[in-house]
């Protein structure tokens, strides 16, 4: 597949998921951005496992209500991620295309630790004062 395949096909993903808002997760007093931090801190190792399994068979394992978050998360940054570097000609980001599984985990766990997450963290901290806690509208 390529980049912009990959873009594509993790939006799809995406679309199909109905997160709960970041809110319901919060403890008494806690912020939106902490709670997503502890989240992201939570489901980290799992998530990556889950994207392991799904990038060799394309089917989502199970998943809990914070991993389904979470995920949310990792797929609008893969979505934009793969967009991106569907544009790129300059060959500076991995020649991963037509390397489906590699693609996926690169896109969704590799490239989440740094810089999806901070990034991540940061649109959804400046977002939130308009948006709310909807994990759809950031």
């Amino acid at each position: 597949m390529t980049w912009r395949e990959l873009s594509d096909f993790l939006n799809l993903q995406r679309l199909a998921m109905v997160p709960r808002p970041i809110s319901e997760f919060a403890r008494i007093g806690e912020k939106a951005a902490d709670t997503f931090e502890r989240l992201g801190k939570g489901t980290r190792e799992s998530l990556g496992e889950a994207v392991l399994r799904f990038a060799t068979t394309k089917i989502w394992p199970a998943l809990s209500d914070e991993q389904t978050v979470m995920l949310y998360f990792r797929l609008s940054y893969g979505v934009d991620l793969a967009m991106a570097l569907s544009t790129c000609t300059t060959n500076l980001f991995p020649a991963l295309e037509n390397r489906d599984s590699e693609m996926i985990q690169w896109a969704l766990n590799d490239a989440w630790d740094y810089p999806g997450l901070p990034h991540t963290l940061r649109v959804f901290s400046e977002k939130r004062d308009a948006f709310g806690n909807d994990p759809k509208r950031n």
